[in-house]
C-alpha cells in the first residue's frame, strides 16, 4: 500500500502540473498551487489552453504510443480501411502491425488513458474555481463552456475506449481522493451529456469565437455524436439541425483539409498546428509514407529543404477495400490517394489528405480535423433513414456530400439500401480522420466486418501489402474486441479499481 501511494501521489502530480499557451506558446505554472494560481482572467486562459495544449500531443505524436498519431491508430489502422507496408529490416513497429492485424494484445490502447485523464484534470482545475473569479462574465462563460466541452469530449474518449471509467469532476488533492471505483458507462455518458447541455449554453458560436477553439456548434456535434451511439434518432436530428445555416460544406473537396484553408466553413473543431517550430508543427503525414522512400521520392512529394531517406515502416496505407469503393468520377479520390513508388521498387498507394507543400522535415501546418459538416449531414441522413418512412428527406442530406465530389444522387431506394449508402459514404468522407474503427463499433457490426476482412487478408496477403511467403500470425483476427483494458499502471496506484 506503501508503494501505491507513491505511485498515486506521482501520478497527481502529473495531473496537477499545467502546460499552458496563449495558444501555442507554452508556459508551465507547476510550481504553483491551484488556489494561488488561479485568479486572474490571464490564469484561467492559460488554463483552458493547457487543455488545447494536451490534445495537440494524443493527435499528433503521443509519445506513450510510440511517437504516433493516436487517433488514427485507433480509428483508421485499426480497422477495413487501411494497413501497413510490412519492412523486414526494420522491426520496431510490430506493435502497430498488431493494431491493424487485431493481434489480441490486452493493453492495446492502454496508453491512451492517461492522455484523457489529463485533459480531465486540467478541466477540473478550470471548473473548481472559475465561478469565484472576478473578471468580465462573458470571458468567463466561455473559458467555463471551453473547460465543459473539453472534459465532456475527453469523457466521450474514454467510455467509447474502455466502457467503464473513473469519473472524476473535481482537481485531484490528496492520495485518497484518487481511489475512486469506476462508474458504469451510462453514467459516464450522462456526465457528458450534462457537460456538454451546460456548454452549448456558455459558449459562443463560430463567427464569434477565436479559430481553432471549441464552440457552441462543437458542443452541439458532440451531443449528437453520443446521441447516434444511443441510437436516440430524435435527439441527434433535433441537434444536427441547428447547425445548418453556421456552417456550409466547402465547394472543392481538396480544400477541407488544407493549410491555406484552416478553420473553414465546413470546420466544426480541428486540432490546431503551426510549421514556425518543432514544438508548435504536426508530423504526422510522416506516418503515411510507403517506406522505404528515397530523399527525391520525398522531396518531390513535399517540397521540404532538408529530404532525407525514410526507411522505417509506412502505416495508414490505403487498402484495396476502400479503393474499391470510391465510383467513377468521386473528386475524393484524387485528394485522398495517390500511388508512389518505394526505394524497392513497388508501387503503393498513399493517403494525400494531408500532403501539402512545407519548408521542413517532419514539420508540416497540417491540422487534425475532428468534426466537420460534412460528418454531420451524413449523421443527419443517418438518423432520420433510421426513423423510417421519410426516405427523400434522408437521401436529401446523403446526396449534398455527393454531390460536392462532383457525384449523382444515391441511387438508393429501401430504408436497408439507404443505411449502406450512408456507411459507404462515410468510409470515403472520413477515411483517414479516425472514424472508421468507431463507426463500426457504434453499429454492432464491428466482429462481424473485421472477421470478414481479416478473411480476406489471410487468403490473399499480397493484395494487402505483404511481401511473398509473408502470412499473418496464427492469432491475427481471432479475438475481436470493442472494449479494452484499463491500465495495469492505473490498478497499481487505485485499489478502488482492483
Amino acid at each position: 500500500m506503501k508503494n501505491k501511494k507513491i505511485i498515486a501521489a506521482c501520478f497527481m502530480f502529473l495531473l496537477l502540473s499545467s502546460c499552458t499557451e496563449d495558444f501555442l506558446n507554452l508556459s508551465n505554472p507547476s510550481a504553483l498551487t491551484l488556489p494561488v494560481y488561479f485568479k486572474t482572467e490571464a490564469d484561467f486562459q492559460a488554463g483552458v489552453n493547457g487543455i488545447y495544449a494536451g490534445m495537440k500531443g494524443f493527435f499528433n505524436d503521443y509519445p506513450g504510443f510510440g511517437g504516433y498519431c493516436s487517433n488514427l491508430m485507433v480509428g483508421d489502422l485499426h480497422s477495413d480501411i487501411s494497413r501497413y507496408l510490412y519492412t523486414p529490416n526494420y522491426r520496431g513497429s510490430v506493435r502497430f502491425e498488431n493494431i491493424a492485424d487485431f493481434v489480441p494484445e490486452p493493453q492495446t490502447f492502454s496508453d491512451l488513458w492517461g492522455s484523457f485523464y489529463g485533459w480531465i484534470a486540467r478541466a477540473n482545475q478550470v471548473l473548481d474555481l472559475i465561478d469565484g473569479a472576478n473578471f468580465d462574465q462573458t470571458i468567463k462563460d466561455d473559458l467555463k463552456g471551453e473547460a465543459l466541452c473539453l472534459r465532456a469530449y475527453s469523457y466521450w474518449w474514454l467510455t467509447r475506449l474502455y466502457g467503464d471509467v473513473v469519473i472524476h469532476l473535481k482537481p485531484v488533492t490528496t492520495v485518497e481522493e484518487s481511489y475512486k471505483p469506476l462508474s458504469p458507462a451510462a453514467d459516464v455518458i450522462a456526465q457528458v451529456i450534462d457537460d456538454a447541455t451546460l456548454a452549448s449554453t456558455l459558449l459562443p458560436n463560430k463567427a464569434n469565437q477565436e479559430p481553432g477553439r471549441v464552440t457552441s456548434g462543437t458542443v452541439r456535434m458532440i451531443l449528437s455524436d453520443v446521441y447516434m451511439w444511443q441510437q436516440n434518432w430524435n435527439d441527434a436530428e433535433s441537434q444536427l439541425k441547428t447547425l445548418a445555416g453556421e456552417y456550409f460544406l466547402m465547394p472543392d473537396y481538396a480544400d477541407v483539409i488544407n493549410p491555406a484553408t484552416k478553420n473553414n466553413t465546413e470546420s466544426i473543431f480541428e486540432i490546431q498546428y503551426s510549421s514556425v517550430t518543432t514544438t508548435y508543427s504536426s508530423d504526422f503525414l510522416y506516418t503515411m509514407f510507403p517506406q522505404p522512400l528515397s530523399r527525391d521520392t520525398l522531396k518531390a512529394l513535399t517540397g521540404i529543404s532538408n529530404p532525407v531517406d525514410v526507411s522505417w515502416e509506412g502505416f495508414l496505407i490505403p487498402n484495396p477495400d476502400l479503393i474499391t469503393l470510391y465510383e467513377p468520377g468521386d473528386q475524393r479520390f484524387a485528394a485522398t490517394i495517390k500511388y508512389v513508388h518505394t526505394m524497392t521498387g513497388i508501387r503503393v498507394p498513399m493517403c494525400i489528405k494531408y500532403l501539402h507543400p512545407h519548408a521542413l522535415l517532419s514539420q508540416t501546418d497540417e491540422n487534425m480535423p475532428v468534426y466537420r459538416y460534412s460528418e454531420a449531414l451524413l449523421f443527419l441522413a443517418e438518423a432520420i433513414n433510421e426513423q423510417g418512412g421519410r426516405s427523400a428527406e434522408a437521401l436529401s442530406y446523403l446526396n449534398q456530400v455527393r454531390n460536392r465530389a462532383g457525384l449523382a444522387n444515391s441511387a438508393a431506394l429501401s430504408q436497408s439500401e439507404i443505411r449502406d449508402a450512408i456507411e459507404r459514404e462515410r468510409m470515403i468522407e472520413l477515411a483517414f480522420e479516425g472514424k472508421r474503427w468507431f463507426d463500426l463499433v457504434r453499429t454492432g457490426k464491428a466482429v462481424e466486418v473485421i472477421t470478414a476482412y481479416g478473411a480476406r487478408v489471410n487468403a490473399s496477403p499480397g493484395d494487402y501489402y505483404f511481401l511473398p511467403g509473408q502470412v499473418l500470425a496464427p492469432s491475427a483476427f481471432t479475438n475481436i474486441v470493442t472494449k479494452f483494458q484499463i491500465p495495469t499502471s492505473e490498478k497499481l496506484y487505485n485499489p478502488a479499481i482492483q
